[in-house]
């Protein structure tokens, strides 16, 4: 499958469809890069807020607009979802990866993720190990500000649907816990988008 080429993409920001990465003389393609973020976070990222949800499904992955592909990843891992789709469909459990880059060796390739749902982000290193991507956690995180931040830059202005993952998420924020209704509690969602982060905070 024709992929962009990461090293393009990350270092110079440009959509360039090339080949799989290189690390260390061995190549990966995109499925096995991002396979290998979404098994590090499974668990949560097969949490469901609604407690009616039956049936086991894929962990959903969303790329941050630095991340510039030509074509969706098609993967037996995850479900490779643009930001358009994730909230069209209101859902509230994934992964977002903002940025991804390879040290200058090209030995190993670091990559920032978000799972606002647990209200955790931080750094993975994936590197090649008998063929195959090892990911270790650099840096871990855990902020309820900044999940609020993910969620209202994704759901600026957006009307809110009862019984979505996005209503069920609203209510469990609010300390309703698992029972909680999944009915919208405004038109919008604005108790994550009304929120700001303080300046000092705020990402550079």
């Amino acid at each position: 499958m024709t992929t962009p080429q990461f090293l393009v993409a990350m270092l110079l920001s440009a959509a360039s469809t090339a080949g799989a990465l290189e690390l260390q003389q061995q190549k990966f393609s995109d499925d096995e890069v991002f396979s290998a973020v979404v098994e590090t976070f499974k668990k949560p990222l097969m949490h469901r807020f609604n407690p009616a949800a039956t049936g086991e499904r894929k962990p959903l992955l969303v790329l941050g607009p630095a991340l510039k592909f030509g074509a969706k990843i098609k993967s037996r891992s995850f479900v490779h979802l643009t930001q358009q789709e994730l909230v069209a469909q209101q859902e509230a459990v994934f992964v977002v990866v903002n940025k991804a880059f390879p040290d200058p060796e090209r030995s190993a390739l670091y990559v920032e993720y978000d799972i606002p749902s647990n209200a955790s982000f931080g750094m993975l290193k994936l590197s090649p190990r008998n063929g195959v991507l090892v990911a270790e956690i650099v840096d871990s995180f855990r902020s309820s500000s900044g999940a609020r931040a993910t969620y209202g830059q994704l759901y600026q202005d957006v009307a809110c649907r009862d019984n979505t993952e996005m209503a069920y998420r609203w209510n469990f924020y609010e300390g309703h816990g698992e029972g909680a209704s999944g009915r919208c509690r405004d038109v919008t969602f604005t108790e994550f988008t009304d929120w700001r982060m303080p300046a000092a905070q705020a990402a550079p």
